[in-house]
């Protein structure tokens, strides 16, 4: 087995959970990782540490200017896979294994992160620790969503988040991760050149009608909730569906007062609407907007809409690409260019140094599920193609 297998192999026993992992931010599990990983970091000769955020650090502190960052999350949602944020921060650590056994010297620092809380499963903080890196806090947002005492239990101080900035002293990011989608296998291809990361949309839908008897209320009578927001269900699916540069997904539905012989007075629902260019993301937005108020309309209902986040398509760094492809290029694997439909910390890292992705396939594009798999071949292949990006960037 090789050093990359097993240390997949090895992380995904802290947090088993019933075929999955579950290590979430400011728990013993992910803690238990965390420091797992550290001891790696030092068996290699890196300076650690565990920054105010959370975030893990393995520091090669050598040659001038600034670093090359190379990592990923090892935080999961409930029950998921081995594979996404692990593979990529523990191929940072076979990168740095196979660069220290060629003997390189380096020409610049060479950094490992794994950043903390990427996945936000415990407070919907999503992408806390890579935020605070780069000096993007919302404290009052925290505070409120209950970080600030679970940090305090886990011995963290919610005072010193922003002793987590380092972006200054960082060049570069690059993250190797599972797809999470089936494309790379469905074309049987080796691997993905990440073009961007798509832009995010989340609205929080409220429509109100009124509650009736089903059997006494005529059709025609009918301010039905439910029947509006499966209207607005459909269409937003046959849209993106009609588009195929866009997604949109509605994954929370409730409706009140709940009876099987009444007609539903309100309805609330979740959407969740992705594209991966601008122009398609301020089309996405408009038709989202536009077919809630429409539907309200049309179903006599009330509308109330409250926008959660809203996150736009982030491009990734050309340079950065045109390496990992020739890397993939030198290994003989097959590539395309691809956009990422999942957010990931290189989103929030893309902000303020030149950052990039590669993908390796995912079997059945699973991910966020225990049947989350990628073979060891593949995840090795990503590794070495990734290595050879971090040796043309620091190697002296």
């Amino acid at each position: 087995m090789s050093s990359l297998a097993a240390d997949l192999e090895e992380a995904a026993r802290i947090g088993a959970d019933d075929g999955g992992v579950s290590r979430f931010a400011w728990t013993p599990e992910l803690a238990q990782a965390n420091e797992w990983l550290v001891g790696r970091l030092q068996e290699l000769g890196l300076e650690t540490e565990i920054d105010a955020a959370g975030n893990v650090l393995g520091r090669w502190e050598e040659g001038e200017g600034t670093a090359v960052l190379v990592g990923s999350h090892l935080d999961t949602v409930p029950r998921g896979g081995r594979y996404d944020g692990a593979l990529g921060v523990l191929a940072a650590l076979e990168v740095v294994r196979t660069l220290k056994h060629e003997g390189i010297s380096l020409r610049r620092p060479l950094w490992i992160v794994s950043f903390n809380d990427e996945e936000g499963s415990r407070y919907q903080t999503g992408m806390l620790g890579s935020r605070a890196f780069i000096g993007d806090l919302d404290p009052e947002d925290w505070r409120r969503r209950g970080v600030a005492d679970a940090m305090a239990a886990g011995g963290f101080d919610f005072e010193r988040l922003g002793e987590a900035k380092a972006v200054d002293r960082v060049g570069a990011y690059l993250e190797l991760h599972i797809e999470q989608g089936p494309v790379l296998e469905q074309e049987g291809l080796d691997l993905g050149i990440v073009s961007g990361i798509a832009g995010l949309l989340g609205f929080r839908v409220r429509l109100s009608g009124e509650a009736n008897h089903a059997g006494t209320t005529p059709m025609a009578s009918r301010r039905d909730a439910l029947a509006g927001a499966s209207r607005i269900v459909l269409e937003l699916r046959d849209e993106a569906r009609s588009r195929g540069d866009m997604t949109a997904n509605v994954g929370i539905l409730t409706v009140a007062p709940g009876g099987f012989n009444v007609i539903p007075g309100t309805a609330e629902f979740t959407i969740d609407a992705r594209a991966g260019d601008a122009d398609t993301f301020a089309r996405a937005e408009k038709f989202v907007r536009d077919t809630l108020e429409r539907v309200a309309a049309e179903e006599q209902l009330e509308l109330e809409v409250t926008k959660t986040h809203r996150k736009p398509p982030t491009p990734l760094d050309p340079g950065l690409q045109d390496l990992l492809a020739q890397g993939a290029a030198a290994e003989g694997a097959t590539a395309r260019s691809m956009p990422s439909g999942a957010g990931h910390d290189a989103m929030v890292l893309a902000k303020h140094v030149p950052a990039a992705m590669l993908f390796v396939p995912s079997r059945a594009g699973i991910s966020h599920s225990p049947d989350e798999y990628t073979s060891p071949e593949q995840c090795e292949l990503g590794a070495r193609v990734l290595a050879r990006a971090v040796r043309a960037l620091v190697a002296a």
